[in-house]
């Protein structure tokens, strides 16, 4: 099968990736959004539960519904290393 990769030269702004600094290493924002929303909802639940099970399944929800869903956001999106040829990612 071919593939046409579509170079185009005269765009070479690379795109800044969202991190935060977590105790000097860059993570992407994705990921701290997602921890951070499983930890208040399994504070909520637990308060309002009280079932260890029912919080650590609905965090885990949440975890994942946050990771996978805003790493699809426009501008979220992977940037090939700088040691790649123009069009390959």
């Amino acid at each position: 099968m071919t593939t046409l990769i579509d170079v185009d030269p005269s765009h070479r702004e690379p795109r800044a990736a969202r991190t935060v600094d977590v105790f000097g290493v860059q993570w992407p924002a994705h990921k701290i959004h997602a921890v951070v929303a499983a930890a208040a909802v399994a504070l909520v639940s637990l308060l309002l539960v009280g079932s260890l099970e029912i919080t650590a399944w609905a965090s885990g929800l949440v975890l994942l519904a946050v990771w996978w869903g805003e790493r699809y956001l426009p501008g979220t999106a992977a940037v090939a290393p700088a040691s790649n040829p123009p069009g390959i990612s």
